[in-house]
């Protein structure tokens, strides 16, 4: 065989293996492996883009979990239902997350049990998050745990719910704090605490949900807070 020949059958060779390797570039110049299982967002009301277009009414495709789809390299499934508590999100685990075969899942719950069971909601809370991160970590899942609320968000509630002491609402926004952070640190998982910067009081479709702006916004505080995790496993767009 002529050497030019061997040449031809090489470069062939090495440009077959480099089609078919799964690989895309991405806008910031940097190599991302697009990833097939999914990032499954577990939620309530404000996962399902309540609010977002018309108000009282979900809308996914306005949610944050679809704005982020436009950043993130990888199938997103937004498994949010409004009125969920966490004791209704762990009831549906199985079905609606752990048959997805997800790679990540964006644990966010807990505002419902608040409105339905008031102050004597976090014990409940933390134990029903306990039970869905266990049932996570054991197919090896990647968890980001959210905080719902800021305290301007307990604080108002606190006052829809008829719990208007001051002290008592410090109280519960302590507790919050010390519940999920606890959590996080128990179980190393990721904390994002700052979805509602720059939406609370300024973009809301109601007294507790944004619409369409608002969802956007906290859209780009979720990548935020997950852009370091994204861009090390080359999952960014």
């Amino acid at each position: 065989m002529y050497h030019g020949q061997v040449k031809i059958i090489l470069y062939t060779i090495i440009i077959g293996v480099i089609s078919g390797l799964n690989f895309t570039s991405c806008d910031n110049g940097t190599t991302s492996n697009k990833e097939d299982r999914p990032l499954v967002f577990l939620g309530d009301s404000l996962t399902a883009g309540h609010g977002a277009s018309v108000p009282g009414k979900d809308d996914k495709t306005k949610s944050y979990p679809a704005y982020l789809q436009e950043k993130i390299n990888m199938p997103i499934i937004n498994a949010g239902v409004s009125g969920d508590t966490t004791a209704d999100a762990l009831g549906r685990i199985n079905e609606d997350v752990l048959s997805k075969n997800p790679r990540i899942v964006i644990v966010e719950l807990g505002a419902n049990d608040l409105f339905q069971l008031q102050f004597s909601a976090l014990a409940e809370i933390k134990s029903n998050l306990q039970k869905i991160i266990t049932k996570l970590k054991a197919r090896n899942i990647t968890i980001f745990l959210v905080k719902f609320y800021t305290e301007d968000v307990v604080k108002s509630v606190a006052n829809s719910i008829g719990i208007t002491n001051g002290t008592f609402q410090r109280m519960m926004i302590k507790q919050y704090d010390a519940m999920f952070n606890a959590l996080a640190s128990q179980n190393d998982v990721k904390l994002i605490s700052n979805i509602w910067d720059s939406v609370w009081g300024v973009h809301m479709s109601d007294t507790i949900h944004p619409d369409t702006v608002g969802y956007e916004i906290m859209a780009d505080n979720f990548f935020k807070a997950m852009e370091p995790y994204l861009q090390e496993n080359y999952l960014l767009k």
